[in-house]
């Protein structure tokens, strides 16, 4: 493994998160058209790592508890905080949106897990399947219950949140859950902790065989081109497992703790942390590492070569999954965006029924009518936000405009209600709504002659007109 030829740039972003990486990692990026996804429980962040006109990008998003992840057709699912989230590539956003992205994910639903540190996932078969390490079981994902284990540990009596063997990570092969990998083969509470340094498993699902034994906190099984990697995290090591000596042969070593994998190509992408010397991960050989780093560090999986990384230097030691996309920039939004508001998924059995709005005044109207629930709410600086945007859709948009002066005169800014009004009469003098709505304002204002005044234009339009014969008799009494 030859690193000569890297060479380091250094940068840093909000939050001091510090980070370095090799000077090849843009063009690597720009081969690839691969953005990486990196989730990390520790900051409650998910890093969105790529390239953009020839410059790296690094940008993160806010999530709680950032756990497992997985892609599969256009959808990402994460686990987070204690539910699964599961994101939709939604193409039209994308390019609609400021910053030249090429994929954007808007959360499509959530399903409450509990608390159950969701380790790693795989979507197959119309299936979620992950792993449930509090419970020490794989489970798949139920409509109407937490969750449904569909395999545990022979050894494993009873299902409880406790974390007996610190179920970590599976694969799929052949198109269901094949291999596993945790830390211990125990029944007791916590029972792994003991020999976390050399009690790792491999196993087969399928006939419940232990595969391999003996190993140091082993994670992330993949199943790729007929092969089956696994991570050993405690020697920091990305391997393949040989069937026929039942033993893992090491690809390549990286300075620090190994979770988190994803291979595109021929390429493996490693999750890599700076574990401390404390009492989860005492006695492991990498402890031992004069320097230890985190961050992805990219691997040649046919000659083991160290290719690309990137390197948190500060205010990140801790990596927990890795997925890598197909796309050149990703965004990635949260159920607070306007995106996620704006924007649906049909299906296509049901799409010729959709008619999306198309002109100004459809397109207007749902912010007016929003304007007035909150009008009726009394919360009438919001309302008038909403009215101001209806007639920035459409300007002669009038019940948005006489709304809005109404609501200015509740508010006791009458001369910002005059001036609208004024403008209105001025482009067209026959409105008899703009002389009802000065009428009123006038009348808040005290200004009762100017308030009879605008009654009486109204009757010289309308002469029958009723509401404006019952405010000139209001204010006939109020003058009284």
């Amino acid at each position: 493994m030859n690193n000569n030829n890297i060479q380091n740039d250094k940068h840093s972003i909000q939050q001091k998160i510090d980070f370095t990486y090799s000077q090849n990692i843009v063009d690597f990026f720009k081969r690839t058209k691969t953005t990486i996804l990196l989730s990390t429980y520790q900051t409650n962040k998910i890093m969105i790592i790529g390239q953009e006109n020839n410059k790296f990008d690094i940008r993160y998003k806010e999530f709680p508890k950032p756990m497992g992840m997985c892609k599969k057709n256009g959808k990402l699912f994460a686990g987070l905080g204690h539910g699964v989230y599961q994101f939709s590539n939604y193409t039209g956003v994308a390019q609609n949106i400021e910053g030249n992205f090429d994929a954007c994910y808007i959360p499509q639903n959530i399903h409450f897990t509990g608390d159950i540190d969701i380790h790693e996932m795989e979507y197959c078969q119309e299936q979620l399947y992950f792993i449930n390490t509090k419970f020490s079981c794989l489970c798949i994902k139920e409509p109407h219950n937490s969750f449904k284990p569909i395999w545990k540990p022979p050894f494993i009596s009873l299902l409880q949140p406790i974390d007996k063997c610190h179920l970590n990570g599976f694969s799929i092969k052949d198109g269901e859950p094949r291999y596993v990998t945790m830390l211990g083969e125990t029944d007791e509470p916590l029972g792994w902790r003991a020999n976390k340094a050399n009690g790792g498993l491999l196993m087969d699902i399928k006939t419940n065989e232990i595969l391999c034994k003996g190993l140091s906190m082993p994670h992330s099984p993949r199943w790729y081109e007929d092969k089956l990697y696994v991570l050993e995290s405690g020697k920091g090591t990305i391997n393949y497992y040989d069937f026929k000596k039942k033993k893992l042969v090491e690809i390549a070593k990286v300075p620090g703790f190994t979770r988190g994998l994803d291979i595109v190509g021929d390429f493996a992408f490693i999750g890599v942390s700076k574990v401390r010397e404390s009492a989860t991960f005492s006695g492991l050989e990498i402890t031992k590492l004069p320097k230890r780093v985190s961050g992805v560090w990219i691997v040649n999986i046919k000659t083991g070569e160290v290719v690309s990384f990137v390197e948190f230097t500060s205010g990140l030691d801790e990596v927990f999954a890795i997925t890598v996309l197909p796309h050149r920039k990703v965004e990635m939004l949260d159920f607070t965006s306007k995106e996620s508001k704006e924007n649906y998924i049909i299906s296509s059995e049901d799409i010729e029924q959709i008619k999306m709005l198309e002109t100004k005044l459809e397109l207007a109207t749902p912010h007016f009518e929003k304007g007035v629930d909150l009008f009726n709410e009394n919360k009438k600086e919001e309302a008038i936000i909403h009215f101001k945007k209806a007639l920035e859709i459409q300007s002669d948009y009038l019940p948005a405009t006489f709304n809005m002066a109404i609501a200015l005169g509740d508010l006791g800014r009458y001369d910002e209600a005059e001036e609208i009004l004024y403008d209105v009469i001025k482009n067209d003098a026959s409105i008899l709504q703009s002389y009802e709505s000065l009428g009123f304002i006038y009348y808040k204002k005290g200004d009762f002659n100017k308030a009879e005044k605008n009654f009486k234009k109204i009757l010289e339009l309308d002469p029958d007109n009723k509401k404006a014969k019952s405010s000139l008799e209001i204010l006939k009494r109020e003058k009284k």
